[in-house]
C-alpha cells in the first residue's frame, strides 16, 4: 500500500516537480558531466537515470550515452519525459518499474545514476543497487541554508534527508566498498516582499509574533534579499 500511495503521490505531483526542475537556475546538471567526464565515466555505452523523474539530467548526459534507460515509478513522469525531451539519436528508453522490481530482476548494468531518490533509505537497498553496476552513483543536497524564511521554519524530516548521503558514505565504508565524493556549491538570490513574508507564516504564528519577526527581518525597509545557500554532492562507487 506505501508504495501504491507513493505511486498516487508523484503521479499528480508530476506537473508541478517537473515545472519547479524547469524553473531552477542552477547549473548543477553540467557541473555533474563535467565531473563525470574528468572521472571517466562519460562517455558510455549503456546508462541507467533511475528514479529519474522529469528527466532533469537527461539533456546534459544524453550527448555522452549510447543507450540511455530512464526509469521510474511513475508513468506521469515518464509522459512527461517523452513530451518534452528531444530523442533525435532514438537511444532514450523510459522504463515503468518500481524500486523493488528493479532490485529483483538478475540484470547487472554498467553504471546506474540517481538523483534525490526517496527510495533509498536503508543499508540492505544501497547495497543491493551498488552489486547490480559497475558504478553507482548517486547525488543529493547535501545543505541548504537560508537567510529570510530558515530561521522561523523548523523541518526535521527535510534535516534528515539532507543527511542521507552521510548514512550512505557510512554504509558503504562498513563493507569495505570504495566510493569517493564531489561537492558543488550554489548561491541563489530572490528579492521577498514584506506582505508576502507577513503571509507565508500566517497559519504558523500570531499577529503579534509576525509583527516581530517582520520587524527583526527588514525592519523599515519594504523588501530583503533572500540568500541560499544550496550544496549538492555526488557519490561514486566503483
Amino acid at each position: 500500500m506505501e508504495e501504491e500511495e507513493a505511486i498516487l503521490f508523484w503521479d499528480e505531483f508530476a506537473q508541478d516537480y517537473a515545472q519547479i526542475q524547469q524553473e531552477s537556475s542552477l547549473q548543477i546538471a553540467k557541473e555533474v558531466v563535467a565531473y563525470l567526464l574528468d572521472q571517466q565515466v562519460f562517455p558510455i555505452s549503456i546508462f541507467v537515470d533511475f528514479a529519474a523523474g522529469a528527466g532533469r539530467y537527461i539533456p546534459a548526459f544524453y550527448p555522452y550515452v549510447n543507450e540511455y534507460y530512464a526509469i521510474d515509478f511513475s508513468k506521469e513522469m515518464l509522459r512527461i519525459i517523452e513530451e518534452t525531451i528531444d530523442d533525435p539519436q532514438n537511444k532514450l528508453h523510459l522504463i515503468q518499474q518500481s524500486q523493488s522490481d528493479f532490485l529483483t530482476t538478475d540484470q547487472h548494468w554498467p553504471c546506474i545514476f540517481m538523483a534525490m531518490n526517496p527510495a533509498l533509505r536503508d543499508k540492505k537497498t544501497l547495497l543491493q543497487l551498488r552489486k547490480k553496476t559497475d558504478q553507482l552513483i548517486i547525488l543529493r543536497t547535501i545543505a541548504e541554508v537560508e537567510n529570510v524564511f530558515q530561521p522561523f521554519e523548523e523541518d526535521p524530516v527535510a534535516e534528515k534527508e539532507l543527511q542521507l548521503n552521510t548514512y550512505y558514505k557510512k554504509w558503504l565504508s562498513e563493507e569495505a566498498i570504495e566510493w569517493r565524493s564531489c561537492q558543488f556549491e550554489y548561491m541563489v538570490k530572490e528579492e521577498i516582499d514584506r506582505d508576502f513574508f507577513h503571509l507565508y507564516f500566517e497559519d504558523e504564528y500570531s499577529l503579534e509574533q509576525r509583527k516581530q519577526m517582520v520587524q527583526r527581518i527588514f525592519g523599515e525597509s519594504l523588501t530583503v534579499e533572500s540568500h541560499t545557500k544550496i550544496t549538492f554532492e555526488l557519490l561514486l562507487s566503483r
